[in-house]
């Protein structure tokens, strides 16, 4: 199939509006949740999601820490469906994230915080779903019905609400004018499509490949390396730069290919250094994703995001850097990114 033909590139193409949506749609809702959340003075946050879902939320977890200084936790919700646990969700923001909101395990979480009488906020793509009917904190993604299999612009839509969250909860008065330069980043990034396929012979007919960032851009690969997964049919792989060498460095090959996301000044250095590091020991052939030209030399490959692409705006530019890198390098490989084999749009779990 040709990429114009492409259900997901399409609804790519969509994302800088998008953005606007889940933001301005959603906006007295957030601001509801934010006056409920300080006035009870909540400084606790469970986050609970699966799949694309989830690396939303990781990025939501970095954020709440730094910007709010909250204590947060990803959940693992069989600690309440089958293990049974009755963790205390009283004085508790929890957030729970699926696109088609029909995930039980993430209902029952939700279920026991408002039980529990905390704050319950629900996210999905589906207003008449499970998730959608549990409480009065129901934010919808406002990016229309997604038609691609794979999660692009419920992903994204999905980072935006639960960024904005976190920033409508902190006091961050001018976060308006912040969607605007993010929306604009993502369509910047869209128009990179020829650098992303100037790179792609590299990794067309290899099984693996590595993905590197930190703190930020390794919540960001995570879900990089589910849309290589799950479009590419390879066993593609995210590491924290730091965690990589506690063990894993051991497992490199030469003739794996590596990905480094670097869009951060507090965390590029760490990522500069393994990169360094695989390359003498390694020889590990290497993309730099970057939106700075210095740190683009150093790779034997590199995709120049657009300068104003740093920090939380680096991670959207990734996002779409990561959505077209997959979906350009399916069809390349042969597949049809659009429907990947024995992936549903409604996955339910327990």
């Amino acid at each position: 199939m040709s990429i114009e033909n492409s259900i997901m590139w399409a609804e790519i193409h969509q994302e800088p509006e998008v953005v606007k949506n889940a933001y301005f749609k959603n906006k007295e809702m957030l601001e509801k949740i934010s006056s409920v959340v300080n006035q009870r003075k909540i400084t606790k946050v469970v986050l609970v999601g699966r799949g694309s879902s989830e690396h939303a939320l990781q990025v939501a977890k970095y954020l709440f820490e730094i910007k709010c200084g909250f204590t947060v936790s990803i959940c693992a919700p069989s600690v309440v469906t089958l293990y049974e646990g009755k963790m205390d969700l009283s004085d508790v923001l929890t957030v729970g994230v699926s696109q088609c909101g029909e995930a039980q395990d993430v209902f029952e979480v939700l279920k026991l915080c408002k039980e529990s009488g905390g704050v319950c906020v629900s996210i999905t793509n589906q207003r008449n779903s499970l998730m959608a009917t549990l409480n009065e904190y129901y934010m919808n993604c406002e990016c229309g019905p997604e038609k691609s299999i794979t999660a692009a612009k419920s992903y994204l839509s999905q980072l935006t609400i639960v960024t904005a969250l976190v920033y409508t909860i902190c006091g961050a008065k001018s976060f308006s004018d912040r969607i605007n330069r993010l929306s604009d980043i993502v369509e910047k990034t869209i128009a990179l499509r020829t650098q992303i396929e100037e790179v792609l012979p590299v990794f067309r007919n290899v099984d693996d490949i590595m993905i590197f960032g930190r703190g930020l851009s390794y919540a960001m690969a995570l879900e990089s390396e589910l849309k290589i997964q799950e479009t590419c049919y390879m066993s593609a792989r995210a590491y924290a730069s730091s965690d990589y060498r506690h063990g894993p460095i051991a497992t490199t090959k030469r003739f794996v290919p590596a990905i480094f996301f670097m869009v951060d000044q507090k965390t590029n250095q760490d990522s500069v250094d393994l990169f360094n590091r695989l390359k003498e020991e390694y020889k590990v052939n290497s993309l730099i994703v970057t939106n700075n030209e210095e740190l683009a030399k150093l790779g034997d490959m590199s995709i120049l995001l657009p300068k104003e692409a740093e920090g939380l705006e680096g991670i959207f530019s990734l996002t779409i850097f990561s959505q077209m890198f997959a979906c350009l390098l399916s069809i390349k490989r042969g597949y049809n990114p659009d429907s990947p084999i024995g992936v549903s749009k409604t996955t339910v779990t327990i």
